[in-house]
C-alpha cells in the first residue's frame, strides 16, 4: 500500500469510529439506559444503607427484629428475581417488567415514607421492595441485549455501565445522609420514589423493545438450575463464597479498624472510598481486556487477590499497608460485580434473564451469607482473625474456579 493509500485508509478507520461514538451519544436509548442505570444505583444506594437506621430509630426495633427483616427481603428478593428473570424470557419485552420492577419498587420505598409500624413496613415496604428488586438483574439482562443489538462488546459494555452504578455508590450514600440529618427519613425516601418513578418513566419513553424470543424453550418455562454444567455451578458457588466474604469485610472492617487498630472512624471511610474509587477504572479497563485475557481465568485471579487481601489483613498494622492492599481488594470486587454474569449469560444464550437472575441471586445469598458468618465467626477469632476464615473461603472459590474448568458442557464455548 502506498503512503497516500495508508493515509486514507486510517483517515476512513478514523471517520468510522467518529462517526460510531457520535452515533451513541446521539442514540436516546443509550442515554436513556445510562440514566437508568444511575438512577436505580443511586436509589438502590440511598435505600440499602440507611434501612437498619431507619428500623431502629424510626421504627424502634432491635437488632433481631432488623435482621428478620432484611432475611426476609433478601429471601423475597432471590425468589422474585428468579421468576421475573423467567418470566422476560419467555415473553421477550423486558423493558416492560424493567418498568414494573421500578414501579414496585417505588410503592414500596413509599411505604418507608408513611408506615411506622414494623409488621405493616414489612408487608408492605419489605414484600414491593422485594418485588422490585429484581429491575437489577432485568436490567443486566436488557444491557447485554442492548449491547448485542448495537454490536458492542457485551463484556465491556456491562463494565462500563457496572462502573456507573458504583459511582452512584461512592455519592448515593452521602447524599442519603445528609438529607437524613437536614430533612429526615421520610424527605430521603420520598425523593429515592421519585427517583424510581422517573427511573420507570424512562423505561417506558427511551428504551425501545428487546428482540421476541424466537421460541420458548422447556427450560424457561422448569427449574432456574436446569442446564447448568459443572462450570457454571462452580461459577454460581465460588461467586457465592467471594461475595459472602466481601459481606465480612464489609462488616467488621470498622470494627477492626476502630477497635482493635485504635484508628479513627474517618479512615475506615477512606479505606472504603479508596476501594470504591480503584475499583471504577478497573472494571473499565479489565472490560476492555476481558476476552483477550479469558473471563473465567480473570474470575480465578480475582479469588486468587482476594485469598492473598484476607490473608494479609490481619497483619496490617500501619495505615500504609491498609492502604496499598485495597490495590488486591479492588481488582477482586472489580472482576467479581462484572465478569461472572457475563459468563453465566454466554453458558445461557436463550435463558439471560435467568442467568442475570443467578447472579443477582448468589449476590444476594452470598450477602446473608457473609452476615451470618461476621456475626459467629467474629465473637470466636476476633475482628482481625475472622479475616483468615475469609482467605480460607476465597481460597475455596479459587480451587473451585480451577476445578470446574472442563469442556464446554454449558451452551457456550468457555471463555
Amino acid at each position: 500500500m502506498t503512503g497516500d493509500g495508508f493515509t486514507a485508509a486510517v483517515r476512513g478507520r478514523a471517520r468510522t469510529v467518529y462517526g460510531s461514538a457520535l452515533g451513541l451519544a446521539r442514540d436516546g436509548a443509550l442515554a436513556g439506559l445510562v440514566a437508568n442505570t444511575g438512577l436505580i444505583g443511586l436509589s438502590g444506594a440511598m435505600m440499602s444503607t440507611s434501612g437498619s437506621l431507619f428500623l431502629a430509630e424510626e421504627i424502634g426495633v432491635g437488632p433481631m427484629l432488623i435482621g428478620l427483616f432484611f432475611l426476609g427481603r433478601g429471601v423475597l428478593g432471590v425468589l422474585s428475581g428468579l421468576a421475573f428473570g423467567a418470566l422476560s424470557d419467555r415473553i421477550g419485552n423486558r423493558r416492560i417488567l424493567l418498568a414494573l420492577c421500578t414501579l414496585l419498587s417505588a410503592v414500596g420505598t413509599f411505604a418507608y415514607v408513611v408506615v411506622r409500624d414494623y409488621y405493616l413496613l414489612f408487608a408492605f415496604g419489605a414484600v414491593f421492595f422485594a418485588l422490585g428488586s429484581a429491575c437489577f438483574p432485568q436490567l443486566l439482562a436488557y444491557t447485554r441485549e442492548f449491547a448485542e443489538n448495537r454490536s458492542l462488546d457485551a463484556t465491556f459494555f456491562n463494565s462500563l455501565l457496572r462502573a456507573l452504578t458504583s459511582l452512584a455508590w461512592v455519592v448515593g450514600p452521602p447524599i442519603g445522609f445528609l438529607l437524613i440529618d437536614s430533612q429526615g427519613f421520610g424527605v430521603m425516601y420520598l425523593a429515592v420514589t421519585m427517583m424510581y418513578v422517573l427511573a420507570g418513566v424512562l423505561c417506558l419513553r427511551l428504551l425501545p423493545n428487546g428482540p421476541a424470543p424466537t421460541a420458548v424453550q422447556p427450560a424457561v418455562v422448569g427449574s432456574p438450575f436446569a442446564g447448568l454444567g459443572r462450570s457454571s455451578w462452580t461459577m454460581l458457588v465460588a461467586t457465592v463464597l467471594l461475595l459472602a466474604v466481601n459481606s465480612v469485610y464489609q462488616i467488621d472492617i470498622a470494627l477492626f479498624v476502630t477497635e482493635q487498630l485504635a484508628y479513627g472512624t474517618s479512615f475506615t471511610g477512606l479505606l472504603l472510598g479508596l476501594t470504591s474509587a480503584l475499583e471504577i477504572p478497573v472494571m473499565m479497563y479489565l472490560g476492555a481486556r476481558a476476552e483477550r485475557i479469558g473471563k473465567r481465568r480473570l474470575v480465578t485471579y480475582a479469588a486468587g487477590c482476594a485469598t492473598l487481601f484476607f490473608g494479609a489483613l490481619p497483619l496490617a498494622e500501619s495505615r500504609l499497608a491498609l492502604l496499598a492492599l485495597q490495590v488486591l481488594n479492588a481488582f477482586f470486587m472489580a472482576v467479581v460485580l462484572t465478569i461472572p454474569v457475563t459468563i453465566l449469560q454466554e453458558a445461557m444464550p436463550d435463558r439471560v434473564g435467568v442467568a442475570s437472575s443467578l447472579f443477582t441471586g448468589a449476590f444476594q445469598v452470598g450477602v446473608m451469607l457473609g452476615g451470618a458468618t461476621a456475626g459467629a465467626v467474629i465473637a470466636w477469632t476476633g475482628y482481625g482473625r475472622v479475616f483468615w476464615v475469609c482467605a480460607l473461603l476465597a481460597a475455596l472459590a479459587t480451587s473451585l474456579l480451577m476445578l470446574g474448568r472442563g469442556p464446554a458442557s454449558d451452551g457456550a464455548r468457555l471463555p
